[in-house]
């Protein structure tokens, strides 16, 4: 993908060129997709704006529009460094051609819209002698016209259906009314009169699978603002900015405003350079003033950006604990907008008020630095700054009474305030560690309407002092962190990349915490350790690292990154309340878990299985041990439970939970552990993401709390932790619980790798052997088999010592690992493990047993899987009449018998039978579980690539398309059933002449199929045989040969040289060589495989029929040429009894 601008309407040539159009995408499109039709094919930025009357330039703008890039931590794909890229390649290329005067329209779609804002306070910004260059294009900028784009967020169930599952930080980003978001409204808002403002909304929903849904509301695409225009397109989010046509809806509403504003826009930014240039002049001779602007609705009347008289100050108190940092590093982009907040007067603060800023966050998030910083800057638009210790009331009252001395009115802390309130003179107050949640610091505010007040806490409560905003202090920026670790290491060639690169996974363990990367940069220039060696310095000496404070470059700060987060851990323990013990709790099991989005519900969930509650208000009953551990697993991620334990299974005499889940009330109080989790809010400990209602807090607080306890406290909290996971899991709603389960993934993850498999396993008692079902079960469902199959095998070793190999219990352990092996592609594991519980359950159950017949069916898929058709139709009928008989045609069993061996008749070719089957079982499966079940999807999905098999293409592909829209949403876009469902939905495309398309669609999984699969995995292979395909409909044998080549290999070597897959790869093989001109070597290897296809799969199979046709056509060809007299007489035995079909098939190809 090329980035950049790209000329879609040059000038060359043309002499009436009087406005540069700027077009800019929004998120997961490109510069030319993005404003072409994809039915016609229209880029109508350039097919159908009428040049003779917009005589305009045409440019479109390309940046990687992924959404990790937009808002991820990596600087260089940031939104900002966007935003400056575009600056300064339109600011370059006008410049060379000399129409940086020429004025500007910019057209936005999507979250381009705030790359744009961005990129004009950016170029508003740049005024100073060696950078007014970048000053051109915030002046010529004459009109916007913002499609779609978010200006005020967008609501989360939106953000996912238009790209899926993302990272907290990322949700955070874009969610309505987030920081990122406010901070560009902030920055943006001020030159709003300098432009003519569009805003158009979508009016028609974006499909999502079975829903509906706007992804921008008008509410956020077209806010109701004074002198701005608004207006609805008939549209989805994507294809409001896509236009056929001259009567395509809303495109002339859009072409009219690009003509009244070309028309508009010449005298009005001639008159602005001439005003522009008068203020540069004056700007040389006073350099305060940071941004100017030209109002477009009052004859481009020059305003400013500057606190009054900033100019005639100068600062008489500069009282400050010390010097900021040398080291200091980085939110450049966060001090500009507080900059422009303290300073800069907007209507909507009105004309006196007292301005209060509140900086919250975890403590060593740099939030005092961040202050020193700000104030040395601003230094001399204050008459007095003035820093408030506010760590304790004693301490505050202190330096109050100071500054009454100071000002000569009596050393008493009501003195130093009413002396602050009567300076006529601007004055800035940092108060600095307002961290006690007890204390209300309104009290520190001098009372009236004068002053600006800076506050830092860790406490988030003290947002409710803010006046003009407030700001949570994270981690830093992926470079901006980077630099700082080798400023404080004082690594030399700190630019150079490879030195970066070794200090990146540094900084990403260490979470990007400003006090962590100055205590790891001094290991490294103590000569502790090596840049190269710190990572294993830091996995094995984590703790002491962390406690010690740096002598030389501490910055005067008294705490190391470990003690600043033990003070807060103190100030709760000092409370002594339940709460603050429940806190205290919450925080240990959060210590061993994923210190990202833990679902709060985990508890009530924990305390409702524990105590067997069902319905709210249910009494509990039963012992606690046996509802906590009477768990039977799960057959596989789409099938129910067959059999139970026996009655009398182990169980362990105590319980290790938290205190809030022992107790025996009526009902779950859920008020106390929400009193739990406010507290370790205030504290910074912890952060609530409101939408998803789960909790995260920072890596290195993780790792903290683990460090601080010795290794029996570990031992107990991991125990605990694991405990309460568990607990939270429960067969009770397991078909509707799957979102809750997914995100139960990460955590089981950390659970596990802390606590580790081996020590799980390391008794045999039910409660151990129970969760690691548990896990398993979940790892399976979530697709993440290898994980699921190291757990299973344990558990299976464990069982068939306690039970022996033939009791239930060790069958139902074989049957849960054979399916994770059937999953990896594992075949013969899986066939070996299901023949043996098939043969145990004849001999000990019967063949009438249920669980009999539920063995051989599992036995009757995995023979289809490796290519046993007959076996598996035979297998699977018996499977599936004796269930009918025995359960009942509508049993969940049975229906999946049902849809196994309708499967097997599709691949059979046998497709009026397979239609048949499926068509019942999804209309059964519809009714009992939903339409978007996983088991009815699945036969969804094997109906839709039946239809695929008779040629109904329209109907085969709007099924595959729910069906990739609904596993997209419910299993996350790299689940392998996901993956399927792409790969499906590319063969489809294929057949219906549109292979373009299906190329797209594989080459974009491509990379994740090999990541979460592997290279020799059945999803790979069929990933690149559909890969092949895609080339050979466009012609390019060559890469088909290539890829078949391999691929035949690969299947040959995993799956066997005779089967079906492996034959379908060689006729597709043979087919290529044939093209290339290989005609021989083609003909040989259809006689080798047409035979094996015809034993495989039958004769009238398509695929075998398509290679009969294929070397039918050979032999015409040779004959009429004269290559060959005749075919050898294998090949004629080949023909034997479907002349009539060789004719046909001759004569098509």
């Amino acid at each position: 993908m090329i980035f950049g601008l790209e000329t879609l309407v040059s000038d060359v040539g043309r002499l009436d060129i009087s406005v540069d159009i700027i077009a800019v995408h929004g998120l997961e499109e490109d510069r030319i997709e993005a404003w072409t039709c994809p039915e016609t094919r229209t880029l109508w930025l350039r097919d159908l704006l009428p040049l003779d009357k917009l005589p305009a330039r045409v440019f479109t703008f390309g940046y990687n529009a992924r959404v990790s890039s937009f808002f991820g931590s990596d600087s260089s794909g940031s939104i900002q460094q966007h935003a400056h890229t575009l600056i300064a390649e339109l600011e370059a290329v006008r410049a060379l051609d000399d129409t940086a005067e020429r004025p500007i329209i910019f057209v936005c779609h999507g979250l381009g819209g705030l790359l744009v804002k961005k990129a004009l306070a950016y170029s508003a910004s740049r005024t100073s002698k060696k950078v007014e260059h970048l000053y051109s294009v915030f002046i010529s900028t004459y009109a916007i016209l913002f499609l779609g784009t978010p200006h005020n967020g967008i609501e989360q169930t939106s953000w996912a259906q238009t790209i899926g599952h993302v990272s907290g930080r990322l949700e955070r980003s874009i969610e309505k009314n987030s920081e990122t978001l406010q901070n560009i409204t902030d920055q943006f808002a001020p030159l709003m009169k300098q432009f003519h403002v569009y805003f158009f909304w979508e009016t028609l929903q974006t499909a999502t699978g079975a829903s509906k849904s706007f992804i921008v509301s008008e509410d956020s695409a077209a806010p109701i603002l004074d002198d701005t225009e608004r207006s609805g397109i008939s549209a989805t989010h994507s294809q409001i900015c896509k236009f056929s046509s001259l009567v395509s809806p809303g495109f002339s509403i859009v072409l009219a405003a690009l003509l009244r504003y070309t028309k508009e826009s010449h005298a009005t930014i001639r008159l602005r350079w001439i005003e522009a240039r008068k203020f540069l002049v004056t700007q040389r001779t006073n350099e305060a003033s940071e941004l100017v602007g030209f109002d477009v609705r009052n004859n481009n009347k020059p305003f400013t950006y500057q606190n009054k008289g900033t100019g005639k100050i100068q600062n008489k108190y500069f009282r400050i604990p010390h010097n900021v940092s040398n080291i200091y590093t980085g939110r450049d982009d966060f001090t500009q907008g507080l900059r422009e907040k303290m300073l800069v007067p907007t209507p909507s603060l009105g004309a006196r008020r007292q301005r209060r800023f509140v900086l919250y966050g975890l403590g060593g998030s740099g939030k005092t630095q961040f202050c020193l910083k700000f104030v040395q800057e601003n230094r001399d638009n204050y008459y007095g700054i003035f820093f408030i210790d506010a760590s304790s009331v004693e301490n505050a009252e202190r330096a109050f009474a100071e500054l009454g001395r100071l000002g000569g009115m009596g050393d008493t802390c009501t003195n130093g305030m009413y002396w602050l309130t009567g300076l006529e003179f601007p004055w800035l107050l940092v108060i600095d560690n307002a961290d006690d949640p007890s204390v209300d610091y309104s009290r520190f505010f001098p009372p009236g309407e004068r002053g600006h007040i800076l506050i830092t806490s860790r406490n988030q409560d003290c947002k409710i002092h803010a006046t003009i905003g407030y700001y949570e202090f994270k981690d830093m920026e992926q470079e901006d962190a980077i630099t700082l670790l080798l400023k404080a290491a004082c690594v030399e060639n700190s630019t150079d990349r490879k030195v970066r690169d070794l200090a990146k996974p540094i900084a990403k363990t260490l979470g990007y915490l400003p006090l962590a990367l100055i205590q790891a940069g001094a290991s490294i220039r103590q000569n502790i350790c090596s840049l190269e060696g710190y990572l294993e310095l830091y996995s094995s000496h984590r703790k002491e690292i962390f406690s010690k404070l740096p002598v030389q470059g501490a910055d005067q700060y008294k705490y190391t990154i470990f003690t600043t987060w033990e003070i807060s851990f103190r100030m709760i323990e000092e409370q002594a309340t339940e709460e603050a013990a429940d806190a205290i709790e919450v925080l240990h099991v959060f210590a061993f878990l994923h210190f990202e989005q833990v679902p709060a519900t985990i508890f009530q969930r924990a305390w409702n299985n524990l105590h067997d509650v069902s319905v709210p208000g249910q009494k509990p009953s039963g012992s606690l041990s046996k509802q906590m551990f009477g768990w039977s697993s799960l057959t596989s991620i789409f099938n129910y439970i067959i059999g139970k334990g026996p009655s009398t299974e182990q169980t362990d005499d105590s319980i290790l939970l938290p205190q809030m889940l022992l107790t025996e009330n009526v009902r779950w109080d859920g008020y106390r552990l929400r009193q739990a989790l406010a507290i370790l809010c205030t504290f910074s400990l912890i952060y609530k993401d409101s939408d998803t209602d789960t909790y995260s807090m920072h890596p290195m607080v993780n790792s903290w709390m683990r460090d601080r306890l010795e290794k029996p406290d570990q031992q107990v909290w991991s125990e605990i932790a694991i405990t309460t996971l568990a607990l939270s899991i429960s067969r009770r709603g397991w078909r509707s619980d799957h979102t809750f389960r997914r995100s139960l993934v990460p955590h089981i993850d950390a659970c596990l790798h802390g606590f580790h498999t081996e020590a799980l396993l390391s008794t045999t008692t039910s409660s151990a052997v129970s969760k690691a079902i548990k896990f398993a079960t979940i790892y399976s469902e979530c697709g993440r088999w290898k994980e699921a199959a190291e757990l299973q095998s344990k558990v299976l070793d464990l069982q068939k010592k306690a039970w022996g190999s033939k009791h239930i219990q060790s069958l139902q352990a074989m049957t849960d690992l054979s399916w994770s092996y059937w999953n990896l592609g594992l075949i013969p594991k899986a066939l070996r493990l299901q023949i043996e519980v098939m043969d145990t359950s004849l001999e000990a159950l019967g063949p009438e047993d249920p669980r009999t017949l539920k063995a051989m069916d599992d036995l009757a898929s995995t023979y289809w899987l490796c290519g046993k058709l007959s076996e598996s139709e035979d297998l699977g009928r018996r499977a599936m009449l004796g269930m009918s008989s025995v359960l009942g045609s509508g049993h969940p069993d049975t229906l999946m018998a049902m849809h196994n061996l309708g499967r097997t008749y599709m691949h059979q070719g046998r497709l009026k039978d397979a239609v048949e089957l499926q068509r019942e079982v999804l209309g059964a499966r519809q009714k009992m579980l939903g339409s978007d079940d996983l088991d009815t999807l699945m036969t969804l999905q094997g109906l839709g690539m039946s239809y695929h098999a008779l040629k109904r293409f329209d109907e085969a592909e709007k099924i595959l398309a729910i069906v990739l829209e609904a596993r997209k949403r419910i299993l996350g876009q790299e689940h392998a059933y996901t993956l399927w469902a792409v790969n499906d939905l590319a063969k489809i495309r294929c057949a219906r002449g549109r292979p373009v398309e299906a190329e797209e669609l594989l080459i974009k999984i491509l990379d994740v199929v090999e990541r979460t699969l592997g290279r020799e995995h059945i999803g790979m292979f069929m990933t690149k045989h559909n890969l092949a395909r895609a080339y050979i409909g466009q012609c390019r044998w060559t890469e088909a040969n290539a890829l078949l080549t391999e691929l035949v290999g690969a299947r040959t070597r995993t799956v066997g040289p005779d089967h079906p897959d492996t034959l379908y790869a060689q006729s597709e093989l043979a087919r290529t060589y044939k093209h290339l001109g290989q005609v021989d070597r083609a003909e040989r290897l259809y006689v080798e495989v047409i035979p094996k296809m015809k034993a495989k799969v039958g004769a009238e199979n398509p695929q075998t029929l398509s290679a009969i046709g294929q070397l039918a056509a050979i032999h015409t060809e040779k004959s009429r040429v004269g290559g060959a007299d005749a075919l050898e007489s294998d090949v004629v035995n080949i023909y034997h009894g479907v002349g009539r079909l060789i004719a046909t098939h001759a004569r098509t190809f």
